[in-house]
């Protein structure tokens, strides 16, 4: 089982739990935007490395030595030849987004010859790799790179990596490219505009915008530049890390935070009673907090990893969990979650919000959520599939042994050659595997059943409900793919993020600067064969927050209301969730 490191009273008012581990807590900005309040998640690194809104760092570096233009270009060959010949999602990104990475080598290539300093070169690699734009490949920070180093020591091929350079080359070089990123302190754009059932909603306007353009909250954004927005955010490609739509299928950010260009944007603006408005919207000095919609609606005033509630008096039991703690350090969270599964046992539903949890370690839902309230064993269905190319090899035999023998964990697997598959999986499942692990770049896939086995401990009755959404990711992703092929639990929310499954993402350490980069070791797959990483994982009850919800929310905020505890009248998710369990329950 995998590491996933990347891409926060009384029981009836909630419990704020703070742990070891804890959550930082989340704040609102003023020229910030809401996914870099999570840097303390170490599993959607282009979640807090690619953000543009970053606010610059005010220290000036020490002088270093410049690397020399052949010393980049060995840097850069070396890492293209890698990616190459491993990363799993090159032919994918080429066929669902559109883009060939492979096929840009040459101007890669001049693009590094051409830079003119460390930060320049730095940026450009930043930039190759964001046009895979994939949540799991990017240089690494600091946070992820001391983790590293403290994972298990069977670990030893990310253990070799990590020792080829040091924590103070790591945070130099992604100061840099955080840098790269930022917009100037307490500027934005005089609106936000959140990306919700396919169309960007206007919920925060500043007053001296909307007085002179006559715009709303509600409103949508339709073009950028003159350019339908969602071809506009593909151009975006390789300056940000861009979430993909399976539902709409294409690519888009959850807040609408386009790079700082120092000039304005051209924008329009529609309504759905037919109004229209084309403005220009520059940046500006914001003073007062900007409140993104994230759910659950108490999440501005978590100041911990795990909260726990009853809603619907008494009737319904309520976690959200912020992100997948490394299991080792998870001590605190076990002892919270068990005395609380402990007093819900007679509780007729459990909901497990995972809304935003950008992942971490496969083992904690594992071992500290699923065994524990397991009635029987669960069984889950795995796909994966690996590049032929050498260098992944040692790492995937290294997470293969330390990941082996994990108590009330089993699992029996099979590789087929490609030329079998056909005869095994039906029509619609040959149709849905990706197909190019069906060619001469990939080994054969593996395929198989991994059995999660019941404690004892605290073993639940109850009807289960998962809450989901695009935040989540790496190691959440995989735990809904777990709900959604053994049945646990259901789904409900919206599409997730995907990249989950698999195995832990592989390093490597660039020889001369010393730049150590992240990137995914598998392609898996999910229950009815796709690829997750193209189309994440289904929620089984698809809710999406309404425009209403979501601009009442932030207008209360705005206001200076906090919420001690989760707010169905405002989360349409949570409301249509509590509803159908409060269903369920009276019917059974």
């Amino acid at each position: 089982m995998p590491i996933r490191l990347p891409p926060n009273t009384d029981a009836h008012k909630g419990h704020r739990h703070r742990t070891k581990s804890e959550a930082e807590t989340p704040v609102p900005f003023a020229s910030s935007n809401a996914s870099s309040r999570k840097h303390f998640l170490i599993t959607a690194l282009a979640i807090l490395m690619v953000v543009s809104a970053t606010v610059l760092s005010s220290c000036v570096p020490k002088a270093e030595p410049q690397l020399t233009t052949e010393e980049k270009l060995e840097d850069f060959r070396l890492l293209f030849d890698v990616l190459k010949k491993n990363h799993p999602y090159l032919a994918l990104k080429n066929r669902v987004e559109g883009y060939d990475w492979v096929a840009h080598e040459s101007e890669f290539e001049s693009a590094i010859a051409a830079t003119k300093n460390d930060k320049e070169f730095v940026q450009t690699i930043q930039h190759i790799l964001l046009l895979i734009n994939n949540g799991h490949t990017s240089i690494i920070s600091s946070d992820l790179f001391n983790l590293i180093e403290n994972m298990p020591e069977e670990l030893t091929p990310w253990h070799n990596e990590a020792a080829k350079t040091d924590e103070e080359t790591v945070a130099r070089w992604f100061n840099m490219v955080v840098e790269s990123m930022a917009y100037p302190q307490n500027q934005s754009l005089p609106f936000m505009a959140h990306y919700n059932q396919g169309k960007y909603l206007v919920y925060w306007i500043s007053d001296d915008f909307s007085h002179r353009c006559q715009v709303e909250p509600g409103w949508i954004v339709s073009k950028v530049n003159d350019m339908d927005v969602h071809d506009f955010m593909a151009t975006l490609r390789g300056e940000i890390w861009l979430y993909y739509d399976p539902q709409y299928k294409r690519l888009y950010m959850r807040d609408f935070l386009p790079p700082y260009k120092g000039a304005p944007y051209q924008v329009t603006f529609e309504n759905d009673k037919g109004g229209r408005v084309e403005t220009t919207a520059s940046f500006q000095r914001i003073t007062e907090p900007i409140y993104p919609p994230e759910f659950p609606t108490n999440i501005w005033q978590l100041g911990s990893n795990i909260y726990t509630t009853i809603l619907e008096e008494g009737r319904v039991a309520y976690i959200h969990i912020f992100e997948m703690t490394q299991y080792q350090n998870s001590q605190s969270e076990r002892e919270i979650l068990l005395s609380f599964f402990e007093e819900i046992k007679d509780v007729p539903a459990l909901v497990i919000d995972i809304r935003n949890n950008s992942g971490g370690d496969d083992r904690f839902w594992m071992l500290n959520i699923v065994r524990p309230l397991a009635r029987e064993p669960l069984n889950e269905f795995q796909g994966v599939a690996i590049r032929t190319g050498e260098y992944i090899k040692p790492f995937m035999e290294a997470n293969a042994e330390a990941f082996s023998d994990l108590e009330g964990l089993t699992s029996l697997g099979m590789q087929l050659t490609q030329k079998d598959i056909p005869s095994i999986l039906t029509p619609e499942e040959l149709e849905n595997i990706p197909p190019e692990i069906l060619g001469p770049d990939f080994e054969p896939p593996i395929f198989s059943m991994t059995t999660i086995e019941p404690s004892g401990e605290c073993p639940y009755n109850g009807e289960i409900y998962v809450l989901t959404g695009p935040g989540v990711f790496s190691s959440a992703e995989s735990f809904c793919m777990f709900c959604k092929s053994s049945g646990w639990a259901t789904l409900v929310g919206e599409y997730t993020g995907g990249d989950g499954g698999g195995s832990t993402p592989a390093m490597i350490t660039l020889p001369n600067s010393k730049i150590p980069v992240f990137f995914p070791s598998t392609l898996s797959l999910n229950p009815d064969f796709t690829a997750n990483e193209e189309t994440h994982t289904a929620p089984d009850i698809l809710v999406e927050p309404s425009s209403e919800d979501i601009i009442r929310y932030v207008e209360t905020l705005t206001e200076g209301k906090t919420f001690s505890i989760p707010d169905p009248n405002y989360d349409t998710v949570l409301r249509e969730c509590l509803k159908l369990a409060l269903e369920e329950t009276r019917a059974r």
